[in-house]
């Protein structure tokens, strides 16, 4: 059976998550406790970190971009990237703004919790949100027409902020707000938001 390797807290795993969601994959859930990593995981993350697929066959996929791209390319019933050079560029290019915004405020938050400062990781988390107000679908639908997982990355990147942060955001970006609500209502992102 497929297994994910995850926390219900990383933006990063859940972005994986909502792709196998999306295209119907069947999977076997495998929480880590990343305090007190488990021989078997360190055996297959050497660098420890999640998420990781362990795919039916045992291929082991590390890093969500990559798991995302091996999915879309061997599990094509369900396309979650468009065809085409311009629409791939896009869908990177959207990719990266959410999985930098879920760095931003991983920053935030812990640099928060160890007393370190946080003023930089604020400046480029308020550049990219401020770029996604401009870019998100006014009413509500994927960022590049049809979704895929660069939607799964945004999503998941503002569900972790407010989860760790707070939704005080909203109010400077409504658009986005309102992409998000929409996004955020949809059965698989119910069934995969962040919790302790």
């Amino acid at each position: 059976m497929r297994r994910l390797f995850l926390t219900h807290r990383s933006p990063y795993a859940r972005k994986v998550w909502l792709v196998l969601l999306r295209k119907s994959l069947p999977v076997d859930l495998v929480v880590v406790d990343l305090a007190n990593r488990s021989p078997e995981f360190v055996a297959i993350s050497p660098i420890g970190k999640v998420p990781v697929l362990v795919d039916d066959d045992g291929t082991v996929v590390c890093d969500s971009t990559v798991i995302c791209e091996y999915l879309e390319d061997r599990y094509t019933h369900v396309p979650t990237r468009p065809e085409g050079w311009e629409g791939r560029l896009a869908v990177r290019e959207l990719e990266e703004l959410g999985d930098s915004l879920a760095d931003q405020a991983i920053a935030i938050f812990f640099g928060g919790q160890n007393g370190q400062p946080t003023e930089k990781a604020r400046g480029v988390a308020q550049r990219i949100l401020a770029s996604l107000e401009t870019a998100a679908p006014g009413d509500g639908g994927p960022f590049c027409g049809a979704w895929s997982y660069a939607d799964a990355a945004v999503l998941s990147a503002l569900g972790y902020w407010t989860f760790r942060l707070g939704d005080d955001w909203r109010a400077t970006f409504p658009n986005l707000a309102a992409w998000n609500d929409v996004q955020d209502a949809h059965p698989d992102a119910v069934a995969t938001r962040p919790r302790v």
